[in-house]
């Protein structure tokens, strides 16, 4: 199994990058947010990998954290879904918002997921939810004092950025600032767009 690529990012399309790795060049399919956040890296790149093997392909699926990786190794054990499936999935949410749907049972969220249907949300919710509850315990018994604070928008905000790969202590007094000049009126993705543009990756 190739467990991650490492190397200089050459080119990139809707739902994938091209890793160059030695002279070698692997297509890595990424979750669309990631094709944007390493488009922005000019530095070496990191892209943590999972190979699906089927008889008539080989295809690399590419994440920026390790803990997305899991997330999507979850996904694929549910029955139904498929790798490309739970990269749709990973496109339209982010891991802390899926992992909080499960969590809390929120089928109306899953299903506004493109693929997702009612019967599917709800497998997905059965299968997952214990495994997924565990990924959270630690961080429910140490609550980050910061992220409290926030209003409900930039705490989700932060987690979308936290969940890209950013650094959290980078990103918290971003969000922060973003939150207070908008008076709190701003949805978590217009914030997040902010927090990108303002780091020069958007």
């Amino acid at each position: 199994m190739i467990s991650f690529v490492r190397g200089t990012l050459v080119n990139t399309g809707p739902d994938y990058v091209v890793v160059d790795v030695a002279g070698v060049g692997y297509k890595v399919f990424v979750p669309t947010p990631a094709v944007g956040i390493l488009a922005g890296k000019k530095e070496e790149v990191i892209v943590y990998t999972y190979l699906h093997v089927r008889e008539d392909a080989m295809q690399l699926f590419g994440f920026i954290q390790d803990s997305d990786r899991e997330l999507f190794e979850q996904l694929i054990q549910v029955s139904g879904i498929g790798p490309r499936v739970a990269l749709a999935v990973l496109s339209s949410i982010t891991p802390a918002a899926l992992i909080q749907a499960v969590i809390h049972e929120q089928t109306n969220v899953l299903t506004q997921i493109p693929g997702i249907g009612k019967k599917m949300a709800q497998r997905i919710i059965i299968e997952l939810k214990d495994k997924l509850g565990k990924l959270t315990a630690s961080k429910d018994r140490d609550p980050d004092p910061i992220t409290a604070l926030l209003p409900d928008s930039a705490g989700e905000a932060l987690e979308a950025l936290i969940a890209l790969g950013y650094n959290p202590g980078e990103v918290r007094k971003l969000v922060a600032s973003i939150s207070e000049k908008g008076a709190g009126s701003l949805k978590p993705q217009e914030i997040v767009k902010l927090a990108l543009k303002e780091m020069g990756r958007f």
